[in-house]
């Protein structure tokens, strides 16, 4: 019996070294980055102060914010507002579908407003702390804060997990709007003209997106006016790409 215990601890003690040398090899590991093809470029609102964005059967869904500006909105694919619904009393955060609901989280109210696709207004939901950016997958909304963590949220907003993301084994903070795309988790970070690819099962950065060019071309007027919008179109693997108060919005196709 001793022997087995003998050789059951010399198991354990090499799946641990063989788990941490996984671990320091995934951290040490080179981050490809990578820079998007642009298709085409359309109008978007400059006076949208984006702060979620995404696509669903052929529409652009945006929340844009600011105390007083604050809306939901459905956009065509030409840059067209088509419906627009003003939330002048908030200051409006990320937005994602779950579940065929809308969310929308706001910044300091803390407050979740949720919609039908049409977005009619069906109840609202309280949570603690701040709200930034908001995605889903097919199990729970995903939520950041403006930190270096991910919060997943089931559909009445009850933290499930949290995620702590890193690049290079070091915490990257002032993760912004967020969406998920083929497996991923697409992350803007604040006054940052990359997007970061994140594993949404380790939390690690596995591919930046150079999005300088897109910036070069749009030329903000203000520096508060950063990249912010990620919209995914599974169809066509490809993705709208925008920022606050940006008067282009760019179809992009992002390298493997």
């Amino acid at each position: 019996m001793r022997f087995f215990f003998r050789r059951r601890n010399i198991f354990l003690s090499l799946l641990s070294l063989c788990l941490c040398s996984e671990k320091q090899a995934i951290s040490s590991a080179v981050v490809d980055t990578v820079k998007p093809e642009i298709i085409n470029s359309v109008p978007h609102d400059s006076t949208a102060f984006t702060q979620g964005f995404l696509y669903r059967d052929g529409k652009l869904y945006e929340s844009t914010g600011i105390v007083g500006q604050s809306t939901i909105r459905i956009v065509d694919t030409n840059g067209l507002v088509k419906t627009r619904k003003f939330l002048p009393e908030v200051f409006a955060e990320g937005c994602a579908f779950f579940k065929n609901l809308l969310y929308q989280i706001t910044w300091t109210e803390q407050i979740c407003i949720i919609y039908n696709a049409d977005l009619a207004i069906l109840k609202t939901i309280s949570y603690g702390g701040e709200g930034w950016g908001l995605t889903a997958d097919s199990n729970s909304l995903i939520m950041s804060n403006g930190s270096d963590t991910l919060y997943f949220r089931d559909q009445n907003f009850k933290i499930t997990r949290k995620l702590p993301v890193t690049l290079n084994g070091k915490p990257l903070k002032n993760l912004n709007e967020l969406e998920y795309a083929n497996g991923k988790i697409l992350a803007n970070v604040w006054f940052s003209d990359f997007i970061y690819e994140i594993s949404p099962m380790t939390g690690a950065v596995s591919k930046i997106i150079d999005c300088t060019e897109l910036v070069d071309i749009e030329k903000p007027e203000s520096e508060d006016n950063v990249l912010n919008g990620i919209a995914f179109l599974p169809h066509e693997n490809r993705f709208f790409l925008t920022g606050k108060n940006w008067k282009n919005m760019f179809l992009v196709k992002i390298p493997e």
